[in-house]
């Protein structure tokens, strides 16, 4: 019996065993750990089979610790088709301590309540964040709990249709909150592409009309296994950790990857302006300019420079603004650089209404004089020794520890990715501080945001341009030299131009080209630098310099950094006044203009120019062909130009000029001093005159046979000059109304271009201080030339007639105003056409009657001009693959 009751007991055990087999069986298994790291700082670094990734740190300063999962591939940028409804944010309020098919939300709530925890959520544009603190002993609750969470929100109706209801809330809120506005719409203006430039939070219409289904199928696509990071930081143990963590997540497979897949920001190529009104008593700004990712070397001295600019009482935007100007209430500097997208450096302040354009000039100053100069040693070592404690600061407590880590590794992969910053920092010298503010904070990449109280809102930054300007300013040195000055210090800029008369002023047939070849050689020696020598140093400073010749002038000119403007001008000056015209530097120069007059008969647009020149009465400077002929320039020689230069480069007949952000009264004595070789011999002065006639003894027509598939016509009507002020006011309204101004349009255009005649055909003034011609070029197909010459010249014809509607004429005089606002708005287009006013005896400040005299204009002054211009003889000159009989005369 004994033995009997024996091999039962042993039976029912063996039974018992193996149901325990198979119940564990049928068991999830928790996820395998795949691979391990031990990294400095007392972190460990797991990843398991189903891709979780789980990052622990050991700190046994205090019984404490935090839990945090970061799920990655979600926040604002990352939702694909669903962009703008903000689902990642929804997803956080109802997923943070929100019921889940084991425990309701309330009992959530008791537990974490219960051990005296601390729980929250967050999301940005590129992650979403969950946490718990706790007392060390709770952590294997808090994991259990964030884990539940993380796999099996429950979604249930009631809580979803609550936190939508916040999340409205906060919204609506949000369009109240100067700061949230301030920054939306700066990144609203930077980006115009990119998913980053869409808030966090959505917008109200995409979220309204997101289903539930949709926002809930985002949770289940995007929070898995491999898309999470968890991140246990405190008083634990980094094995037990990672098996808590794997046991919650027992049976959760790995799911399919995400991929966000984004294309790069197009690249910024003018600045931007936002301005908006919102209730308030001040101004709240921002300037921007696009830079670098997270993995640009370029970060480090980015960074540094910010906290130069604004990090503490003693920083240069701090202390001029608030303390010496008081022009803001605050001001701060940040350079964000994302891992997923160019980041931006920006500047933001807050200012009263009577202050705040002063104080937007001082940050753009203070900026570009990052450019300008090198930071001082001391400057730099205190940004350096700041960013070093900033980011041990950051690491007192368990909670900034874990966000360090989680945030660290999904932008860099890398969770100590901190270490290496710093050792970044600590090697950024003052010439990479001054290299990436010379590269990144450039004007044409300027994002500006305004926050103005209601009324307050500016029209553009003009008009804080237009504050830091100074009138022109003429001053007659004494050796006869004029010279105009402007300051204008809205960018860190200075131009210096100098023009002197001349062109086919002074040559002929004869001598045709040799202005051309003495501007274009004007930087090709002198008897300190070699042609390379000058090339390389103004390319060095990033300058824009050129020489060269026009149709009454040889002109130079140089733009450059305002720290770099008096080497800049001295060596300007030198190629200027005292160039050395070297003999094979020369035979270069002469080699290429020939060159350039071989490939005229390539062009057919040259062609008809010169032929429409030879066409002209040699007493006329149209006649001359500015780029010579043959002939003519292999008849000049390098003392040929020598002889030019010191005949005609003298005080009398030349201006210089100085724009930009400079002192006139500093700028003067520097100029007296590099232009006193100038000199102006009295009796070898040369007699330069503007009064040439235009005038053609019958009308000329010509024709050219070439062998282009193509046919142009050139027609040319004596028209006044420039100094005839009210006849040329009059005629650029007429061209205005045959033509456009400035763009296609007009008569001409509308009739020849609307019905498919011609592929071009524009009107304009070539006209200066001696009067010229009003020219009408056309380009067609050879079958269709003579039709087209005999439209243009019914055209004529229509305007002589007077058959000009007063519509017509009102939108000409509002078109010509408007248009010429636009033209010359650099400091260097501003200086030239004001020297050339000056030059040409109608002064310096002729553009700023420019309005009233086009309004003065009227109808009846346009016809009179029409009649008088129109009825004399002209040219006509064509060209086309026939040989042809000349046009009929008109």
């Amino acid at each position: 019996m004994k033995t009997r009751l024996s091999t039962i007991a042993r039976i029912v055990g063996c039974v018992s065993m193996l149901v325990a087999v198979a119940a564990r069986a049928d068991q999830p298994q928790p996820p395998r750990c795949e691979s391990l790291q031990r990294l400095p700082h007392q972190v460990t670094l797991a990843t398991l089979s189903n891709g979780l990734t789980v990052l622990v740190q050991e700190n046994r300063t205090a019984p404490i610790a935090t839990v945090r999962c970061f799920v990655k591939n979600t926040g604002s940028a990352y939702e694909g088709r669903y962009l703008g409804a903000g689902l990642s944010h929804v997803l956080e309020h109802v997923v943070a301590g929100g019921t889940t098919l084991s425990r309701t939300s309330k009992e959530f709530e008791k537990i974490v309540d219960g051990f005296g925890g601390a729980t929250n959520a967050a999301t940005s544009t590129d992650m979403t964040t969950y946490f718990i603190s706790c007392p060390a002993q709770n952590v294997p609750t808090a994991i259990e709990l964030l884990a539940d969470t993380m796999q099996h929100t429950k979604f249930e109706p009631a809580e979803f249709d609550r936190e939508l209801k916040v999340v409205r809330r906060e919204l609506a809120d949000g369009e109240v909150n100067r700061s949230r506005v301030l920054w939306t719409t700066l990144h609203q203006t930077v980006y115009t592409t990119h998913p980053a430039r869409h808030p966090v939070i959505g917008y109200l219409d995409v979220l309204n009309a997101t289903t539930k289904e949709a926002i809930v199928d985002f949770y289940h696509h995007r929070y898995v296994p491999n898309n999470q990071v968890f991140v246990v930081a405190g008083d634990v143990d980094a094995s037990a950790v990672i098996r808590l963590v794997a046991k919650q997540y027992a049976g959760t497979p790995r799911s399919y990857e995400t991929y966000v897949p984004f294309e790069d920001e197009p690249r910024q190529l003018s600045p931007r302006e936002a301005i908006r009104e919102m209730d308030g008593a001040t101004y709240d700004m921002v300037f921007a300019w696009p830079t670098v990712k997270l993995s640009d070397p370029d970060l480090f001295a980015l960074d540094v420079a910010a906290y130069i600019l604004a990090e503490g009482e003693s920083s240069r935007l701090v202390q001029r603004l608030k303390y010496q100007e008081q022009s803001a209430l605050s001001v701060g500097a940040v350079s964000d650089t994302p891992h997923y997208v160019n980041g931006m450096f920006a500047v933001s302040a807050v200012s009263r209404p009577e202050t705040w354009q002063k104080a937007a000039d001082s940050i753009l100053r203070e900026v570009y004089r990052l450019r300008d100069e090198l930071v001082q040693p001391d400057e730099l070592a205190k940004a350096k020794n700041q960013k070093a404690a900033e980011l041990v600061f950051a690491r007192q407590t368990a909670e900034q520890e874990a966000e360090s880590l989680g945030r660290n590794f999904l932008a860099a992969s890398d969770p100590l990715f901190d270490d290496r910053y710093v050792e970044g920092i600590q090697k950024v010298t003052a010439e990479q501080v001054r290299d990436v503010a010379r590269r990144y904070f450039v004007p044409e990449r300027l994002n500006r945001v305004t926050i103005a109280p209601p009324g307050g809102a500016p029209t553009s930054a003009a008009k804080t341009a237009d504050a830091a300007q100074q009138k022109i300013r003429l001053v007659r040195l004494p050796n006869g030299l004029r010279v105009l000055l402007k300051r204008r210090d809205d960018l860190p800029l200075v131009n210096l131009q100098a023009i002197v008369l001349g062109g086919s002023l002074v040559d002929d047939d004869a001598t045709a080209g040799r202005a051309a070849l003495v501007g274009a050689m004007l930087d090709m020696g002198t008897a300190d630098h070699s042609a390379r020598q000058i090339a390389d140093y103004f390319d060095s400073i990033g300058a824009q310099f050129g020489m060269s010749a026009g149709r009454f002038t040889v002109l130079g000119g140089v733009t450059s950094l305002k720290a770099d403007f008096p080497s800049a001008a001295a060596l300007f000056a030198e190629c200027f006044c005292r160039p050395t015209f070297p003999e094979a530097e020369y035979a270069k120069v002469q080699r290429l203009a020939l060159g350039a007059i071989a490939r005229r008969a390539d062009d057919p647009y040259q062609e008809i120019n010169e032929l429409f020149a030879k066409s002209l009465p040699v007493g006329t400077p149209y006649h001359v062909l500015q780029g010579g002929t043959t002939e003519s320039v292999q008849r000049l020689t390098a003392a040929d130009l020598r002889a030019y230069h010191a005949r005609y480069f003298v005080p009398d007949h030349t201006i210089v000029t100085v724009f930009g952000d400079i002192d006139p009264d500093a700028a003067l004595p520097l100029v007296e001093k590099l232009f006193d070789g100038l000199k102006s011999v009295d009796d070898h002065r040369p007699a330069i005159r503007f009064n040439q006639s235009n005038a053609l003894p019958e009308t000329i027509v010509r024709h050219k046979t070439i062998a282009k598939p193509t046919a142009m016509a050139l027609f040319g009507y004596p028209t006044p000059s420039i100094l005839e002020r009210q006849d040329y006011a009059a005629m650029t309204l007429l061209d205005a109304i045959m033509s456009g101004y400035s763009y296609p349009g007009g008569w001409l255009h509308e009739e020849l271009r609307g019905e498919g005649l011609v592929y071009f055909v524009y009107a304009f003034q070539a006209t200066g201080p001696v009067a010229g011609y009003f020219q009408i070029l056309a380009q067609t197909r050879p079958d269709k030339l003579d039709e087209v010459v005999a439209r243009v010249l019914r055209n004529v014809d229509r305007a002589r007639q007077g058959k000009i509607d007063p519509d017509e004429f009102a939108t000409a005089q509002r078109m010509v105003i408007a248009l010429h606002a636009q033209q010359n708005t650099t400091i260097a287009g501003q200086a030239q056409e004001a020297a050339l006013d000056e030059l040409y005896g109608l002064g310096y400040d002729y553009r700023t009657t420019f309005d009233d005299r086009i309004r003065a204009v009227t109808l009846p002054d346009v016809v009179r001009a029409a009649q008088k211009y129109f009825g004399r003889p002209h040219v006509l000159v064509t060209s086309s693959p026939e040989k042809k009989n000349e046009p009929p005369k008109k």
